[in-house]
């Protein structure tokens, strides 16, 4: 039975090859925050050019103006062996200061799955593996709460320096159960990690953050649309988690509690057009789900917790001295050009495009020669009937006329 499996695939392999090759697809590809568990092909090696821009929307009451900020990022990923892939990437442009751009992060990565990635599966698992070292040193922060580049940036919570990251990955790919299904389904849940310490001992500043993403994807023949859920999260599922900033001889530590609906939270709708040269054109755009509890950084709030002793109370008698609300960018805009450097294609994305292409409706083709003689074999059906009607007419006229003569 094993032998007459593999004869099968080896011989629609061979049809997909021969007859249509559709586009070089890039087997690890995900979505935007959601990993697949794929990884490249053995050698395969693609490069990713990104921009990304958004609209860090104020607050009404605010003397800050919104502001479009241009990031530029560019990666590459290369397949080594067939269950293994190898990262490197760099944000080259991040946020302005004294409007002057600053150098962002590089970060490596690698990204681990099982080898039975060589053909459609089901069920994938894979883990993600990454290191990045930020360099940013200066951005503007919700509320002015950062030390260096440590704090809240308009995306949510970095810290300078380095910083490890995992993730633990599970999709689904339901085309490899019905063909006419294209649809991927995806789960990532990992933690990033800062390998900073402490600037000072009692501070609460270098936090570690819990990442959850989930997605599903409709992976055609020439495009993906795509959409998912993605959390990065403190330790506050089971209430507040306080923040408490560096010390200082003249002025009290700064300490803000954060919600678990405060946490950078975003939904992000997207899709990629494929061409059959492996060139890609991405597009995304994330909106913040994230929701304020209790104060917020406004002028009216502010002035509640200086003028008002009721105001507040119950944060107040927590010790917590300074408000908080989730003023990151309200929706981004993320645009790729991917293409291949070195490709072969694999023998799961062969199959994927022969499902995708067996599933294809095709136009009813013309042949005007097929019809032409069609049309001549109708012809000359009606000539050959109009003939023997007219024989079979004459033999009537033939044998009436030797009765009449008989008689």
């Amino acid at each position: 039975m094993r032998i007459w499996n593999c004869t099968i695939m080896i011989v629609l392999l061979g049809a997909a090859a021969a007859f249509c090759q559709g586009p070089n697809r890039d087997r690890g590809e995900g979505m935007y925050q959601v990993e697949s568990s794929n990884t490249q092909g053995a050698g395969n090696s693609w490069l990713t050019m990104r921009a990304i821009g958004f609209l860090w929307a104020s607050t009404p009451d605010s003397s800050s103006r919104p502001g479009m900020f241009p990031f530029f990022e560019v990666s590459s990923e290369t397949g080594i062996y067939d269950f293994a892939s190898v990262q490197v990437a760099s944000r080259l442009l991040s946020y302005p200061w004294h409007h002057w751009p600053q150098f962002g992060n590089v970060s490596a990565a690698a990204k681990f799955t099982l080898p039975d990635n060589k053909e459609l599966r089901f069920r994938g698992y894979g883990l993600d593996l990454k290191y990045t070292y930020n360099a940013t040193e200066n951005f503007a922060s919700l509320g002015g709460y950062r030390v260096g580049g440590t704090g809240f940036t308009a995306e949510g919570y970095i810290t300078q320096g380095s910083v490890f990251q995992f993730k633990f990955i599970h999709d689904m790919d339901f085309i490899s159960k019905v063909s006419w299904l294209p649809l991927k389904a995806g789960i990532n849940a990992g933690m990033r990690i800062p390998l900073n310490k402490e600037p000072d001992p009692k501070s609460r500043y270098f936090l570690n953050q819990y990442l959850f993403d989930a997605g599903i994807s409709y992976v055609g023949l020439g495009f993906d649309v795509f959409a998912e859920y993605s959390l990065e999260a403190f330790n506050n599922f089971t209430g507040p988690i306080k923040i408490i900033g560096l010390g200082a001889d003249t002025m009290p530590r700064r300490v803000m509690e954060v919600s678990f609906l405060e946490n950078p939270m975003y939904a992000t709708l997207g899709g990629r057009i494929r061409y059959n040269n492996g060139m890609e054109l991405y597009l995304c755009v994330p909106f913040l789900l994230s929701q304020n509890v209790g104060s917020a950084m406004t002028s009216a709030d502010n002035k509640l917790w200086n003028d008002s002793t009721q105001a507040f109370a119950d944060e107040k008698a927590r010790g917590i001295n300074s408000a908080f609300d989730p003023w990151f960018a309200k929706w981004k805009i993320v645009a790729e050009l991917k293409f291949p450097i070195k490709y072969r294609q694999t023998g799961s994305e062969m199959m994927r495009n022969f499902l995708l292409l067996k599933g294809t409706p095709r136009a009813k083709k013309f042949d005007l020669d097929e019809q032409l003689k069609k049309n001549g074999a109708q012809s000359d059906s009606l000539a050959t009937g109009e003939k023997e009607k007219k024989n079979r007419l004459d033999e009537i006229n033939k044998r009436r006329e030797q009765i009449e003569k008989s008689e």
